[in-house]
């Protein structure tokens, strides 16, 4: 039956996946097969605008009716199973955005060349790919995404694309480090936004901020600049050379010495965020006179105590968030905040809040979730809020207080060790990621920071990222990751532990252990590429594999020079 034509400019067959553990419902469109997408298509071929099939899993190639979309202007494939596309969607008279971040492609779409109308462009560089320099024939391109899962070097001509106003790169392989910014970025007439961010960042990968910045720094209209989940060490420092920035969001950096120091210079801000415990920052000076323009400042994950008087000076800020920084008290001096309309102060110590907040005169929302205040103390600001219709969050009184006790503690070295450890034990209880707010070297030498790693790595794997083997006895080392790999991801775990400070016996030992408890078809791959494989023979990797392959068979495909009796067993408990 031929398909009946629909006057539509917009045709949304997107589709997003349940996750029943975050409680999340599945969402959109669910095609049963592509017969179903072609004909969908085909209803509103002649006036359809704009196609989302972004993660629509029945979508496994790109059909010729896509190429009789002539009005077609944006069209999202991202997330499919697609593995070519052809040249004639490059074609398409009036397409000027594109998404297509797609894992099974199996190279580069080289006639994206051909897509001379493009404005924005969302693409992904899968494992061992190249970012060709076709890329920088798209020269009415705007915005540009990528998604690299492939430590490719960016096109040395970027610059060439003389109408880009942002691009925004997502750091997503393993190993490696962030890709330089091109010379040719240097002097841009029109970037205005750049964001590099690793949205993993559990191995931090380095970047070269000082070059970057030397860059950007000549770059007349850079207005923006996102950087998350990054190592920049002192790189920081050079942020002072960006002084027509008027937004700054820096999330979950390593860096060396008071990152505020960097940004003192930056006085056109108008929106600066810092978060993460990354930072380490036990103070804020006492610079915010500086930001005369900022009409945003969030701060979360340092536990700083107490904010510095000039902060309250802020005439035009609009948004003030300090969640998780250990404050106890807000100052009177809050009510000097006459625009303020979002206040955000969760996750803190506050048992009581300063009259003055009731006096904003442009309060909209005021967030004290997760701190201590009273049932009576919520129930009278309540009252108050309710006359002004200001919006009120205000759950979770009480949660995690011992987390929070040992993030704020201070002259830990006069506290008795007992004691300590009793406490980072509740905080650990309340949260398992509490382990990485316990001091060291106050339990060095003593049998409780082992017990402390036992604990973490049973809980949370990831645990042994922070776990120093050098204060920790040899032997309570190899029990703590032996511990850690009882884990269904024990792959993934082998490839965090030291195997510096185990003998060859107990690497064998942690191996078997890993290959008893795994559930995933890769742990062979993780093993092949740990150091653990310069630790035993062949023979003792054959007897490694026998074990995986009997608890999980389709570990076989990953075995190295794999043998013909192990063949065997995979392929009689895989039946």
């Amino acid at each position: 039956m031929p398909a009946t034509t629909t006057d539509t400019d917009e045709l949304d067959l997107h589709w997003k996946d349940s996750d029943p553990d975050l409680g999340i419902a599945s969402e959109g469109v669910l095609c049963k097969d592509m017969d179903d997408i072609i004909l969908r298509i085909s209803e509103v071929k002649d006036t359809v605008k704009k196609i989302k099939l972004d993660n629509q899993h029945a979508f496994n190639e790109v059909p010729a009716v896509l190429g009789e979309c002539k009005l077609l202007e944006e069209l999202n494939i991202s997330h499919t199973n697609i593995t070519k596309i052809p040249d004639f969607l490059f074609t398409l008279p009036n397409l000027h955005s594109l998404s297509l971040c797609c894992r099974d492609l199996i190279g580069f779409p080289r006639g994206i060349s051909k897509a001379e109308k493009l404005t924005h462009l969302h693409l992904r560089i899968n494992k061992n790919w190249t970012l060709p320099d076709v890329i920088t024939s798209l020269k009415n391109l705007k915005t540009l995404f990528v998604d690299l899962y492939s430590d490719a070097e960016l096109p040395k001509k970027l610059g060439v694309l003389t109408n880009l106003e942002e691009l925004h790169l997502a750091i997503k392989y393993d190993e490696g480090v962030v890709p330089f910014l091109p010379d040719s970025l240097g002097k841009h007439p029109v970037l205005r936004k750049v964001s590099i961010n690793d949205p993993f960042y559990k191995k931090r990968k380095v970047f070269d901020l000082e070059h970057a910045a030397q860059i950007l720094s000549s770059c007349p209209k850079l207005e923006s600049l996102i950087l998350s989940g990054l190592s920049v060490g002192k790189g920081h420092q050079n942020l002072s050379r960006l002084t027509g920035l008027k937004e700054l969001e820096l999330r979950h950096l390593l860096v060396e010495g008071n990152i505020f120091d960097s940004t003192a210079k930056l006085h056109k801000l108008e929106k600066l965020d810092i978060w993460g415990s990354e930072f380490k920052i036990a103070e804020l000076p006492d610079t915010f006179e500086n930001f005369k323009e900022l009409r945003g400042f969030s701060l979360a994950g340092n536990f700083i105590n107490e904010l510095p008087p000039s902060i309250y000076n802020l005439a035009n800020l609009t948004s003030l968030e300090i969640g998780s920084t250990g404050i106890t008290a807000l100052d009177e001096k809050i009510g000097d905040l006459k625009n303020l309309e979002r206040l955000h102060a969760y996750d803190n110590l506050l048992e009581k809040l300063p009259d003055a907040i009731f006096t904003l005169p442009r309060l909209e929302l005021l967030n004290i979730e997760e701190n201590f205040f009273r049932q009576e103390e919520i129930a009278a600001i309540k009252e108050k809020l309710d006359e002004k219709k200001i919006e009120f969050l205000y759950d979770g009184q009480g949660h995690r207080q011992y987390v929070k006790k040992l993030r704020a503690l201070k002259n830990i070295d006069k506290m008795d060790i007992i004691d300590y450890y009793k406490l980072c034990v509740n905080a650990m209880n309340e949260n398992m990621n509490a382990f990485k707010y316990v001091n060291k070297e106050k339990l060095q030498g003593s049998r409780y920071y082992a017990q402390l790693c036992v604990a973490a790595a049973r809980k949370n794997y990831s645990a042994l990222e922070t776990i120093d083997p050098k204060m920790l006895e040899k032997s309570h080392y190899f029990l703590i990751c032996a511990e850690a790999v009882k884990n269904r991801e024990s792959g993934q775990i082998i490839k965090l532990i030291k195997d510096n400070f185990l003998t060859d016996e107990e690497c064998i030992r942690i191996c078997i252990e890993a290959a008893i408890n795994n559930s995933y078809a890769d742990f062979l791959d993780c093993l092949n590429g740990s150091s653990f494989m310069k630790r035993f023979s062949r023979e003792i990797y054959e007897r490694i594999c026998w074990i995986a392959i009997l608890h999980y068979p389709p570990t076989f495909s990953k075995m190295q020079v794999p043998t013909e009796e192990l063949r065997l067993l995979a392929e009689k408990l895989g039946q």
